[in-house]
């Protein structure tokens, strides 16, 4: 049995015993043995039982989002806006299944061709710890509006909320065994993404891990979507809104304590206003709460597991030895929190370019800030990164906004805004950040592979068709 512990305290919240190789291969088995009939539903009636899940988790908003705060520490606010935002997609995707349809295709008189969009049959989808109910709900609702069958492994640390999400699917009328959470680490999540009856993999997490299951998948062909990491810029010009600009930088950063992918942790500011800028986020920071992720106060809660805590306190003591720290919040002093999770919110600037801090995903409440002259190198500094997940450009002038979303290199750019996500928008990155897009009309190319059928209108051999023939191929 692996224990559940809550970053708030250390206190063990549950056990739970972790998915056998054999009990994935038999959730697997009865996967796939479930999905035709699932499939064969029409979209209205999948849609029906979608907008019951949406149902019944907004029913549950503030019992999940409990849960979610004790395993994760993540401030209550947060935890019930994802909340709301799972019950979001299983309606957004809920509307989506009957509306997917082929097309039909003229390619000349002698032929009626259309295509058919099918499932892929069993998806295989793999979360990260930051934010599982969401994510559950972002693999699961997709899978299910498209006809698949969904086998979901959450992170080892953060089990609670998409086992009970399992139980509102099946309150719901989803059909049993076509959707399985397999709770688990590394053994578990290796014997279902090399599992050959798997037929698409849907992976959200770090980008070794990414590299690791797309190795895996390869070996049976597999397709993939990897979603992973980034270290993000925010590019400030000198004649953008500063009010709005450091409000965005501080939530880019600090929100959910630093453990987002699109974290805007790399901060480019012009020189002209590069003192201002800095000066207005020191203060900001100085004044963050970090603690109780109960208390309404609370600004931060603390990192989700003891080694996120370790690896952003590493990086933090690392980049001190070799940088100037600007400014940094205090740690709770609360005696209930002293074995908790905490790292304290902290700003660095004017680091070498080859900083590790400037290199390297933290997945932490740490932001490294940097000054640019013109626009060619505010360019060259948000592109100087192996990731490319996000972006942030701030300015008065639009032209120069447009040209930077053009030419940076990230999967999504944010004009004079920040950390603004919806199901309709597709949502992935480059480089170490990965491949494929979910949402939107995404999603449907993503959970659904097109199928062309020929029919011949004309009695005889088809015009074209034979050895040599123009129309001929394979």
């Amino acid at each position: 049995m692996a224990e559940v512990v809550s970053p708030i305290d250390a206190r063990v919240l549950a056990r739970v015993a972790p998915a056998s190789p054999d009990e994935v291969h038999a959730a697997v088995r009865a996967a796939r043995a479930a999905q035709p009939a699932w499939a064969r539903r029409t979209g209205s009636e999948r849609g029906r039982i979608l907008h019951a899940v949406a149902d019944l988790i907004e029913a549950a908003v503030e019992e999940l989002a409990e849960i979610e705060t004790r395993n994760t520490g993540k401030i209550l606010s947060d935890t019930r806006r994802e909340v709301r935002r799972a019950a979001g997609s299983f309606r957004y995707y809920a509307g989506w299944a009957e509306q997917v349809r082929g097309e039909t295709i003229p390619v000349g008189v002698e032929y009626h061709t259309y295509t058919v969009p099918e499932p892929h049959g069993v998806v295989a989808g793999v979360i990260p710890w930051n934010v599982p109910f969401f994510f559950a709900a972002k693999k699961i609702a997709p899978a299910l509006a498209f006809g698949n069958a969904c086998l979901l492994k959450p992170a080892e640390e953060t089990p609670l909320t998409a086992l009970r999400l399992a139980g509102l699917l099946t309150e719901a009328g989803v059909p049993e065994d076509l959707v399985s959470v397999l709770p688990g680490g590394r053994e578990t999540g290796a014997a279902l993404v090399s599992h050959p009856d798997v037929d698409l993999i849907v992976f959200t997490g770090h980008h070794d891990t990414g590299k690791a299951i797309a190795r895996a998948a390869a070996e049976h062909l597999t397709p993939v979507a990897l979603e992973l990491g980034g270290k993000s810029p925010q590019v400030i010009f000198g004649d953008a809104d500063l009010d709005r600009a450091v409000d965005a930088v501080v939530l880019g950063v600090f929100a959910s304590c630093g453990q987002m992918c699109i974290a805007g942790s790399r901060l480019v500011v012009h020189e002209s206003v590069y003192d201002e800028v800095l000066d207005r986020i020191a203060e900001r920071v100085r004044g963050l709460r970090v603690g109780d992720p109960f208390d309404d106060d609370t600004d931060l809660g603390p990192q989700i597991t003891s080694a996120q805590r370790d690896k952003t306190a590493q990086f933090i003591a690392e980049t001190r030895a070799a940088g100037r720290l600007v400014a940094q919040a205090a740690l709770p002093d609360d005696e209930r929190l002293r074995d908790g999770f905490y790292v304290p919110p902290t700003v660095f600037d004017r680091l070498d370019a080859q900083a590790r801090l400037l290199r390297e995903e933290v997945f932490g409440p740490v932001l490294a800030v940097s000054s640019f002259r013109d626009d060619a190198e505010a360019l060259r500094l948000a592109d100087d990164t192996d990731f490319g997940l996000a972006a942030g450009v701030w300015t008065a002038d639009i032209a120069r906004a447009h040209r930077f979303a053009g030419q940076v290199r990230a999967g999504t750019v944010w004009i004079n805004t920040y950390r603004v996500l919806s199901d309709l928008v597709p949502f992935g990155g480059v480089g170490l950040s990965g491949y494929g897009r979910e949402n939107g009309t995404e999603a449907a190319r993503l959970y659904l592979r097109p199928k062309s059928v020929w029919t011949s209108l004309t009695a005889g051999t088809p015009q074209g068709y034979g050895l040599g023939g123009a129309g001929a191929a394979g």
